[in-house]
């Protein structure tokens, strides 16, 4: 059931909001010190009325950046992944062939090449590595979909190592 209040709408918890719009910040600033003082995420989302998904990306985004702000609604997002950060990225997967993209994003912050807020996603540092593989960019190799095109040859190793560990231990 939707109720329409001028331009708003109200939730099933009986708060209002716009859809396609940020929610306001005094309540995003709510939902993050209410988190810092131990109330779980489901008590905050039914004390302020916003949906539990809401509270959620909101404290993640809180986690990842440190920042309440609300993301850029349209426009084209800038290229993330400057040449140099590419360089590190493909140098990090030489190092280590079997390190997986969030490992490399964390690495990347912890050596002081981006900081939180312009680290690449972990879908962008994946994008960089295939364009990196033997045989270029995604536009010239044919789509793999069978496990180990999905996962690489050495992830699909660690993912058998984890099974084979938990059959052994249940």
């Amino acid at each position: 059931m939707c109720v329409h209040i001028g331009q708003g709408r109200v939730n099933q918890l009986g708060g209002v909001f716009i859809n396609g719009r940020p929610l306001p910040n005094h309540i995003r600033l709510k939902i993050v010190e209410m988190a810092a003082a131990g109330i779980r995420p489901c008590v905050i989302s039914r004390q302020l009325r916003v949906s539990h998904g809401c509270v959620s990306k909101i404290l993640n985004r809180y986690q990842e950046t440190g920042s309440i702000r609300p993301g850029v609604i349209g426009g084209s997002k800038p290229r993330v992944a400057t040449p140099d950060v590419e360089r590190r990225i493909e140098e990090y997967k030489r190092e280590n062939p079997g390190i997986f993209s969030w490992e490399i994003r964390d690495r990347l912050i912890k050596d002081g090449v981006c900081d939180k807020t312009t680290a690449p996603s972990v879908s962008s540092i994946s994008r960089v590595l295939r364009g990196s593989r033997p045989g270029g960019h995604d536009l010239d190799r044919k789509a793999d979909h069978s496990i180990d095109g999905i996962l690489g040859e050495r992830e699909n190793e660690r993912v058998h190592t984890l099974l084979v560990e938990y059959e052994i231990y249940r």
